[in-house]
């Protein structure tokens, strides 16, 4: 029998955990911790967290809803001295990231409404943003908020009790680490941030110079303003400020020697927004270690993947130098250590050749043949030796291939994804000569697009299960051939339309993401801390005196085949450094 917990606190505008991040939110004198709800195994309480008995906790099961921020708050009492010390549980569980699993919302009262079948309002904590436990006091509203707290426990173990068997323990431990890894955070280079802060606001000012209306009370990035000053000196503006957008090159070339604002515009923002980062990184460092705190999303992707949270998407951070800042080299190791990167290499395209059972190939990459040159010598006529050195542009097309085509995209699309990926500038008339070649060469995927369009189609009025080799399931939910044929991946979520091309797209995606799970688990377990992840790469923090070593055995560790898919071949990328920098 489980316990279930629930902390009402202060929050505002400016005060919360999207704003100041966890750590400097629940150390801000005006965040009061101003309620806690405890209910199960005959505790029903509501009331000041100074007047419940912590140690009815003891031995117990303590259950959530968001546990990643209750857990934090349980922690900050702790160190308060209103939880004393000795407290200790069983285990711990989040109904939020168990919601999430079954393909619920993550929000409390969606979760309820799609899976106990009951509306929770949270009209009441809306209305509580910027008010205090006073203010309510004096507004009568005390006991509606007790009321509302103790709901909110209930609705929690409700959840709990009902679907928590559901729950695999290899998710539980995956969603577990989520949040211990966001707890631990990563130790930020301050210098380095406040000479990027200091350098980047040099820029937008420069920036700023350039525009004539900066001046004069029209936001910087005003396309209205743009036009304005366009039409004062006789030209005609540009159609849009997209670097996508042919018509605003030409523009650019056109007058931009002259009138320098587009590229001021693009600068700006571009700045501006890796200032707004190395801000955030600022002020959300905890001054008691150098580190900064963050959040991730257990299961933010219906394939199960993770995504960023709390205001700060660590999986998110632009490669490389931009505007002579390098975000990722403002995190770097605690005093002592080195930071280890692991990749996995290409781990998408040998996941859809295992489902496809391209065996054939799969061996070739296990006997070192390079992936994409496989693909060239198996469906392009590559007959040659190294494919990268002796064929720059066509390693580059087989990459796009590989890359684009395996989930269904027609040739405009490929156009797109073979520039961004590989640099590759290409006709379309080639585009639809690749896309045909590809389908034609690769009749396996097509098959695999085939049969599940066809085997989601026949599930119309209900749910379509895809099984993975893991033993987890894809859901969608409420499929539908009314004005095309459409699912939803969340219970009670927006309507799309699928085909066959993605949800093979989302059975590659989910695979990859079950392997690099594996290898999560395995890594942290050989204790090796790791710091986040992001994709399909790992990055973990080691003493320096044996940094090498570990970075052969978190290798090592990272592409151990799982049980569950015998005959993939895995491969990584390690790096040893001093900061973050892949």
């Amino acid at each position: 029998m489980a316990i279930a917990i629930d902390f009402e606190s202060f929050y505002s505008k400016e005060t919360g955990i999207s704003t100041q991040g966890s750590w400097h939110y629940l150390n801000d004198p005006r965040c009061d911790v101003y309620l806690v709800a405890v209910v199960g195994e005959g505790i029903n309480f509501v009331g000041r967290p100074e007047e419940f008995d912590w140690r009815a906790l003891c031995g117990k099961v303590v259950v959530a809803h968001n546990l990643a921020w209750d857990g934090l708050v349980f922690s900050h009492l702790h160190d308060l001295g209103i939880i004393p010390e000795g407290i200790s549980v069983s285990g711990c569980g989040c109904t939020a990231n168990l919601s999430v699993y079954l393909g619920a919302p993550r929000n409390l009262a969606g979760a309820a409404k799609q899976l106990l079948g009951i509306d929770h309002s949270k009209d009441l904590r809306t209305w509580m943003k910027g008010k205090t436990w006073a203010d309510a006091l004096a507004a009568g509203k005390d006991g509606e908020l007790r009321d509302y707290c103790l709901r909110d426990a209930q609705t929690c173990l409700d959840i709990w009790e009902k679907f928590s068997y559901l729950w695999p323990d290899r998710e539980r431990a995956l969603a577990h680490q989520t949040m211990l890894i966001g707890w631990r955070g990563f130790c930020v280079d301050c210098e380095r941030v406040e000479a990027g802060i200091t350098h980047l606001e040099g820029i937008k000012f420069e920036a700023a110079r350039l525009l004539p209306w900066a001046d004069g009370g029209s936001p910087v990035l005003s396309p209205k303003a743009l036009g304005e000053a366009c039409r004062k000196v006789g030209i005609k503006p540009p159609p849009s400020l997209s670097e996508d957008d042919p018509g605003c090159d030409e523009w650019d070339r056109t007058h931009g020697a002259q009138y320098p604002w587009v590229s001021a515009m693009r600068d700006w923002r571009k700045s501006n927004a890796l200032l707004e980062k190395l801000k955030t990184m600022r002020g959300r460092t905890r001054p008691t270690d150098g580190c900064m705190g963050y959040g991730l999303k257990y299961y933010g992707a219906s394939t199960g993947r993770w995504s960023g949270d709390s205001g700060y998407n660590i999986q998110n951070l632009q490669r490389g130098e931009s505007y002579g800042v390098d975000l990722r080299a403002c995190i770097v190791p605690r005093p002592g250590h080195k930071i280890i990167t692991c990749d996995l290499a290409q781990i998408e395209p040998r996941c859809l050749a295992w489902l496809v059972g391209d065996t054939s190939f799969l061996k070739q990459i296990a006997g070192g043949t390079p992936l994409y040159e496989a693909h060239a010598r198996n469906t392009m006529g590559w007959h040659g030796g190294n494919l990268k050195k002796e064929d720059a542009r066509l390693y580059s097309l087989a990459k796009a291939r590989v890359l684009g085509l395996g989930y269904g995209c027609g040739p405009e699309k490929f156009r797109a994804i073979a520039k961004a990926m590989c640099g590759l500038e290409i006709s379309e008339r080639e585009a639809r000569e690749t896309v045909t070649a590809f389908r034609s060469s690769n009749r396996a995927i097509t098959a695999l697009w085939n049969r599940l369009q066809t085997d989601c189609r026949q599930s119309v009025g209900g749910t379509f299960e895809i099984e993975l080799p893991s033993g987890r399931r894809l859901c969608y939910f409420n499929v539908s051939s009314r004005g095309g044929w459409t699912f939803q991946t969340e219970r009670g979520g927006p309507v799309q339309r699928f085909y066959g091309g993605r949800l093979a797209e989302n059975l590659v995606q989910a695979t990859a993401r079950d392997v690099f799970a594996e290898g999560l688990l395995r890594v942290e377990r050989a204790g090796f801390p790791i710091l986040f992840h992001c994709h399909d790469e790992v990055v973990c923090e080691v003493p320096a005196a044996s940094a090498e070593d570990a970075a052969s055995e978190v290798s090592r560790l990272m592409t151990t085949v799982p049980d569950w898919m015998p005959g993939i071949p895995l491969e990584a990328e390690t790096h040893v450094s001093n900061h973050y920098c892949k």
